[in-house]
């Protein structure tokens, strides 16, 4: 609790610093005691590591929830153990339990009584999510829809509600609240759920679903509205200032502003316009997110920009002035350190004037496109790449325009960035003037090798997501752009791999595919439908569930292979979501021109060149074959193989037959090389995958990509196998996991039959046989493994399949 003097005023602050919204309290109040700190207007942002906190927590609640419905006889166990050992200070855990439920109500009681509208609108949407979530998960676990009881402090089941509303009570306005309380509320929230436990108001699993809950909750708020995390009050930015030897007359926080650091706007003691960008301990961490999701989600260059707050204000600090030095119009470097709270400032002298992107198109004249190309020109003349170069970066000033911003400028940069910065512009002046307009300065400027180059960045999936959602407001059709910008440097367009359409013969052929190969099962192992039910009915739904969560992993780790198998830098996430589409095509066109075709029009679409595209489907199978049988040859010696071979009548195969299988290799070697057809159609793509899997090991980064996916991949798919074993009673080592996923994968893809559908069952199933599982039992688990591989991946890979078209990926 704080001390507030003068006349108890308390409100939002003007550009002088003067309150002007909310109402004074009573005139003869002289002491108050506050919770929250005064509000200010812009002061709210959205942090990226706020969705990484509501993903843990819902990873964390999916897990205590299968521990309260699958092992309430361990979940009841610890809570006894706690009990035991800590029983003795039950006075303690009942306070700390009633105190952080006060808190939670007295932080409420001060939001409505300061008439703090947004934080209540805050509150009320974080408390509807809560008890909606909190009715699911009760019906779901416990059959009990809404678990509330009458006593305060008696258990009230699965998750532990009042814990949960006070955690998303403090989660939701923490950042706004005095430091003496947050620290209080940091300390009392984890002391209370510990002795919920303690003192038999909760389990374990419903205290750790409700500290989840609220955190998610308070995330998913904090993420849809903002917040005052990361932003410092102004009268905390003055002082650090003050400390670097800047005075301002006036300061507020800007309106506009952007993930990953706080930005604010005013003037000195002389009046020069000023801009400040911070970079506080919070911001650091969610600029440091920011950069790794932009690295993730966006196909960029590689870039070398330090991730030290203060290191990032001085890198942003040397590439203005080093534009500056190149005869960029950019704004003029005032400070750039650390301030006495460890806060890093760069404050530069800009004035506060409208975009580029807000000029009215007809007020946009052909001198400031042209003048805006010069500028460019000099910038990449001292291979500085901006890495946002859109006209939300551009102020239109009386003597030019004047690029901003370069805190994502990349200093010696190679070619590709400089290339995706003309990209980058050209759509943007599109989206302001239109092509023609737009294209006929680019070239008058000079610029039409530099738009030559730039034609496979023409795409949906090169753009900053900012001006990526412009083009498509503004109905900027991109492929007639990039025609057009091919006719006016007089190249030729890169073409881009057509889709394989899914076609309803498709979908009956998968059918009849499924349905024959579970009859051919089912006849050969001699068990009939009926037992394989009653074996998938015995299965622990609990551990089929971290089945299927362990297969969709994979996506992942494919991904980042995916990543690995060509040089040209890609983003992560849609090689991901592009994995979890490929499930969708493989199993409605049956056959791997579906495939191929969507990898190869992916590539192209991320700005690969089209022979590195097309090698690059060689260079995965290659890897994933030489991870397969490496991870196969490690596993043999510890892995016992108990196989039946009583039905076999022979010792050997026949030599007849192994003479038989050599002269058939011998004569399609020959057949290959001798006939022209087969070897154009052979060797040409054997050839590129072999070079483009050399030329990729020479890689350090792309090496580990490329392998390190296929071998956690392959892992993954081992670990999936194993929770479908464990949801059966079965229990499998590693070793013996990783044998039987790689033997079925390896023995089903030498079967040409499309998604390995039957062929892989049946692997399975032998491989599970052949470590001592019964044949009953041994099918159910592959069916169930497919299940979670196979067959219910499309149903989100049509949804993913959807999102790369909405993006123009594929």
């Amino acid at each position: 609790m704080t001390p507030r003097g003068g006349n108890g005023r308390r409100g939002n602050l003007t550009a002088t610093g003067v309150s002007q919204e909310e109402p004074a309290v009573s005139a003869g109040r002289s002491w108050d005691v506050a919770l929250l700190t005064r509000t200010e207007p812009g002061r709210r942002n959205r942090r990226t590591i706020d969705s990484v906190v509501l993903a843990a927590a819902a990873l964390v609640l999916g897990l205590s929830a299968v521990i309260a419905s699958s092992a309430p006889e361990h979940d009841e166990a610890v809570a006894q153990a706690l009990m035991t050992v800590l029983g003795w200070a039950d006075p303690l855990w009942r306070a700390a339990f009633v105190g952080v439920l006060g808190l939670g109500l007295a932080i409420v009681a001060d939001v409505l009584l300061e008439r703090r509208w947004s934080l209540a609108r805050d509150l009320l949407v974080a408390a509807a999510g809560l008890v909606g979530a909190a009715i699911v998960l009760g019906g779901a676990v416990e059959s009990d829809w809404l678990p509330i009881e009458a006593h305060v402090l008696s258990r009230w089941g699965y998750p532990e509600l009042r814990l949960a509303a006070a955690t998303a009570v403090i989660v939701v306005v923490g950042p706004e609240l005095v430091r003496p309380v947050r620290l209080v509320a940091t300390w009392l929230v984890p002391l209370a759920a510990l002795g919920a436990v303690t003192f038999g108001a909760a389990l374990p699993s419903a205290a750790l679903a409700a500290l989840a809950l609220g955190l998610a909750a308070g995330a998913l708020v904090r993420l849809a509205f903002g917040t005052a995390a990361g932003v410092p009050p102004t009268d905390d930015v003055k002082r650090a200032l003050a400390t670097l030897g800047v005075e301002v007359a006036d300061l507020r926080p800007s309106e506009q502003q952007r993930i990953g650091a706080a930005e604010y706007v005013g003037h000195d003691a002389r009046g020069r316009p000023l801009r400040v960008r911070l970079l506080g301990r919070d911001a650091q961490d969610t600029q440091r997110m920011a950069r790794r999701w932009r690295s993730l989600a966006y196909r960029d260059p590689p870039r070398g920009v330090a991730v030290g707050r203060l290191e990032q204000v001085e890198h942003e600090a040397l590439a203005t002035l080093l534009a500056a030095q190149a005869g960029v119009r950019v704004p003029e470097v005032v400070a750039a350190a650390l301030g006495t709270d460890g806060d890093a400032l760069v404050v530069t002298e800009q004035p506060e004037v409208e975009p580029l992107e807000s000029v009215p198109t007809e007020q946009v004249g052909d001198d400031t496109l042209q003048n805006l190309w010069e500028q460019v020109a000099l910038l990449h003349s001292a291979r500085i790449s901006h890495g946002r170069l859109n006209a939300s970066n551009v102020l239109v000033l009386d003597d030019g325009p004047m690029i901003v911003d370069l805190s994502a400028a990349t200093l010696g940069a190679p070619q590709s960035a400089l290339d995706i910065d003309v990209a980058e512009l050209l759509v943007a002046c599109t989206v302001l003037v239109g092509p023609e307009r737009a294209l006929r300065k680019a070239v008058d400027a000079g610029w039409g090798d530099a738009v030559g180059r730039a034609l496979p960045y023409l795409q949906r999936a090169a753009l900053t997501p900012h001006l990526r959602d412009l083009a498509r407001s503004h109905e900027v059709g991109l492929k007639d752009l990039r025609a057009a910008a091919a006719a006016a440097t007089g190249q030729e367009a890169p073409e881009v791999a057509p889709l394989r359409r899914i076609r309803p013969k498709d979908l009956l052929l998968t059918a009849a595919l499924v349905f024959a190969a579970y009859l051919l099962i089912t006849q050969l192992a001699q068990i009939g439908f009926g037992t394989i039910v009653d074996e998938v009915g015995k299965a622990d739904p609990a551990w089929v569930v971290v089945a299927l969560v362990l297969a969709q992993s994979t996506f992942i780790a494919s991904g980042v292979s995916v990543r690995g198998a060509v040089l040209t830098p890609l983003a992560l996430l849609p090689c991901v979501v592009l994995q979890s589409a490929i499930k969708f095509i493989n199993l409605t066109v049956p056959s791997s021109a579906g495939r191929i075709g969507m990898n190869l029009r992916f590539l192209q679409r991320m700005g690969v060149p089209l022979p590195e595209a097309v090698a690059a489907g060689a260079v995965d199978d290659a890897s994933e074959t030489i991870v397969q049988v490496a991870l196969f040859l490690l596993v043999i010696p510890f892995v016992h193989v108990d196989v039946t071979t009583s039905q076999f009548h022979g010792t050997g195969p026949d030599s007849r037959l192994v003479a038989a299988i050599g002269v058939a290799l011998v004569i399609s070697i020959v057949a290959v090389l001798a006939v022209p057809k087969l070897h154009a159609k052979i060797v040409p793509p054997a050839r590129r995958g072999l070079s483009g899997l050399w030329s990729v090991a020479r890689n350090r980064q792309k090496r580990l990509e490329l392998f390190g996916g296929n071998v956690a991949s392959e892992l993954l798919y081992a670990f999936a196998l194993g929770a479908t074993c464990l949801a059966y009673g079965v229990h499998l080592n590693l070793a013996q996991l990783v044998f039987v996923n790689t033997a079925a994968s390896v023995l089903s893809s030498l079967i040409p039959v499309p998604g390995g559908i039957g062929a892989a069952e049946a692997s399975l199933s032998a491989g599970l046989i052949a470590m001592g599982v019964d044949e009953p039992t041994a099918f159910a688990i592959a069916i169930t493994q497919r299940l979670c591989t196979f067959y219910l991946p499309p149903i989100w890979g049509y949804l993913s399949l959807r999102w790369l078209s909405r993006k123009g990926y594929v």
